[in-house]
C-alpha cells in the first residue's frame, strides 16, 4: 500500500505532470458507430419532441421526466448487462454519449453554464474510458453508470442490482425526481442521503480503488475529468446544503394542501 502512495505522489510531483504508460487505444468498432447514430436518432427525435414541435418549450428537453428516464433507465440495465459480461461495454457507452451530445446542444442553446460542464465531463469521461482498453476491461463506465439512473419506477429494481452485486452504487436520480414531483421537505431528505451516499461516498472510493487497486497506482489522463466531476458533485453539494437549511414547500403546494385539510 505503501509503495503505491508513493508512486501516486512521485507522478503528481513530477513537474505537475502524470507520467506513466498510456493506454493501448480500443478502437470503436463498425457496431459501436452503427449504435451511436441509432441512440442519437431516439434522443434527436427526443429533442424535437419536448423543444421543437407545436407542443414544445425551450427548456423542454433538459426538465423532462421522460426524457431523464428514457436515458437512464435503458442506461442501467445495459450496464448491469455490461458488468455481468453479457454484452459488450461499448454498448451503454453508445447509448450514454449519444444522449450527452444531444444535452450538450440544448445546453448550447439555452446558455446553460452548468449543464454545458456537465455534458461535456461526461462526454469525456465516457469517449476516453471507452477508447482505453484496460478501463473497458474493468468496466469501468458501468459501474458508474447506475448514479445516472433517474426514475422512481426503475428505484426497486436498481436497489434489487445494488443488492445482489458489489460492482454497482446507489442510484440518486430515481429520488430527485420523486422530489421534483412531491416538493415535500420529507421527499428532498431522501434524495440529499441518496445523494451524498451515491456521489460523495461511492464516486472518491471508486476512483480511488480503480487506480490504486485494480491498476496498481498507475494514472492516466481519465483521472483529470474524473476530478472534475468531483469537484462538480461538491458544488452542487453545498447548494444541497443551503437548500436543505433554508427549505421553503412552494407557495401553490401549501395552497392545495390548506384546500385538502
Amino acid at each position: 500500500m505503501t509503495t503505491k502512495i508513493s508512486s501516486f505522489h512521485h507522478r503528481l510531483n513530477t513537474c505537475g505532470i502524470i507520467r506513466g504508460p498510456m493506454d493501448d487505444y480500443a478502437p470503436a468498432t463498425l457496431l459501436d458507430v452503427s449504435l451511436f447514430f441509432v441512440f442519437l436518432c431516439v434522443f434527436l427525435g427526443g429533442y424535437y419532441r419536448t423543444v421543437l414541435s407545436p407542443t414544445g418549450r425551450p427548456d423542454g428537453f433538459g426538465n423532462s421526466s421522460v426524457i431523464s428516464n428514457l436515458h437512464s433507465v435503458p442506461l442501467c440495465a445495459l450496464a448491469f448487462l455490461s458488468l455481468n459480461h453479457i454484452i459488450p461495454e461499448t454498448v451503454p457507452i453508445c447509448w450514454s454519449v449519444s444522449f450527452f451530445v444531444v444535452d450538450l446542444i440544448d445546453s448550447i442553446v439555452r446558455r446553460e453554464a452548468m449543464w454545458f460542464v456537465h455534458a461535456v465531463i461526461s462526454l469525456a469521461l465516457n469517449l476516453l474510458t471507452g477508447s482505453s482498453a484496460r478501463h473497458r476491461a474493468l468496466r469501468s463506465v458501468s459501474k458508474g453508470f447506475f448514479a445516472e439512473a433517474s426514475t422512481r419506477q426503475v428505484s426497486q429494481t436498481l436497489s434489487a442490482i445494488v443488492f445482489f452485486t458489489t460492482k454497482t452504487t446507489t442510484t440518486f436520480q430515481p429520488f430527485l425526481n420523486h422530489w421534483k414531483k412531491s416538493k415535500s421537505y420529507s421527499s428532498y431528505v431522501v434524495f440529499f442521503v441518496v445523494f451524498t451516499l451515491c456521489r460523495l461516498i461511492w464516486v472518491p472510493y471508486f476512483i480511488y480503488t480503480t487506480y490504486f487497486y485494480h491498476l496498481n497506482g498507475e494514472l492516466d489522463m481519465l483521472i483529470w475529468p474524473s476530478l472534475a466531476f468531483c469537484l462538480l458533485q461538491f458544488a452542487w453539494y453545498a447548494k444541497m446544503c443551503m437548500i436543505a437549511v433554508n427549505y421553503k414547500i412552494p407557495k401553490d403546494l401549501m395552497e392545495q394542501f390548506s384546500k385538502e385539510q
